[in-house]
Order: structure tokens, then C-alpha cells, then sequence
């Protein structure tokens, strides 16, 4: 296996509505309870190598945490099918362009549903997480996708 790679689905909760041109560094941007707990939590539970964050706005879609943001309010989860579609290819060209290993890489996403389905097709080893209610991520059981396919194992490590 490759490396271990953290991606974060960004949050609803941001700094900088209050004013909207003012730039924000990625990581810091991002104030959401689930955000954070992955950014704190999660990467160190499963030793990720380095991370990302992954953006709903289509300009953005795979940010460095380090990259110089504005406030934006875009939901994926309210977005449609053509639009996820087109997201996941930008965000999985962009992990090409970093010369990350789609096929042997492992991609830990730390985000719901819309942000883990539409990247599977695309990474060999993925482990995505499920969500209690809407604000509470459960990082000991996640499920792992070995070429598109769902395995069922709990606590699974590649």
C-alpha cells in the first residue's frame, strides 16, 4: 500500500461571513464540529500521511489547508447529480496533479455521503465514515471500498 491521505469535506460553519472578501487560510476556515474533530481526531486515529480539505464550491473542490480562502456558502448535499459528477472529477484530477497514487494510495474521507460516493468510483482504496445525525462523525467504524466495492469489516486497516 501507498501512502495514507486525509481528505475533510469542508463545513457549513466558517469564518468570514461577516466579511465576505476577507481571506482565510483553508484549514482555519472551517469551523464545524465535525471539521474539526476530523482534523484533530481523525488524522492522528488513522495515521494519515498528509490531508486536504474537500470543497463544495466548484472553484475550489481539493484545497491545500494552507491556500488562501473567502467565505462561500455551497452545499453539496444540495446539489445535483451532474454537479457531484463533475465535482469528483476536478477533485480526483487535482489529486493526480499532487501525483498522488489512485491505485494504491489509501483516501481516508471524512465526510457524508456526498462527498464519499462520488470519489469512489475513482480511488482504489477509500475508507469513508459515517455520520450520527448530521453534526456527529463516528470514526471507529468506517466503511472501506476496495475497487468501488463496499467490504464489511469494522475497524479494518489496509
Amino acid at each position: 500500500m501507498g501512502r495514507k491521505i486525509g481528505l475533510i469535506a469542508c463545513s457549513k460553519t466558517k469564518l468570514g461571513m461577516e466579511a465576505p472578501e476577507r481571506l482565510f487560510k483553508a484549514q482555519d476556515i472551517y469551523q464545524g464540529r465535525t471539521f474539526k474533530r476530523a482534523k484533530s481526531d481523525g488524522l492522528r486515529m488513522y495515521r494519515c500521511d498528509d490531508w486536504f480539505i474537500l470543497s463544495s464550491k466548484e472553484d475550489y473542490n481539493l484545497l491545500d489547508k494552507d491556500a488562501l480562502i473567502k467565505y462561500y456558502e455551497v452545499d453539496l448535499a444540495k446539489q445535483g447529480k451532474a454537479y457531484k459528477e463533475r465535482w469528483a472529477r476536478i477533485v480526483v484530477s487535482k489529486l493526480r496533479q499532487k501525483e498522488l497514487d489512485l491505485k494504491n494510495d489509501v483516501f481516508y474521507i471524512f465526510g457524508g455521503k456526498s462527498y464519499y460516493e462520488p470519489l469512489i468510483p475513482y480511488l482504489s482504496n477509500c475508507v469513508a465514515f459515517r455520520f450520527k445525525g448530521c453534526k456527529n462523525i463516528l470514526l471507529d467504524t468506517p466503511i472501506v471500498y476496495k475497487d468501488g466495492k463496499e467490504l464489511r469489516f469494522s475497524n479494518h486497516e489496509f
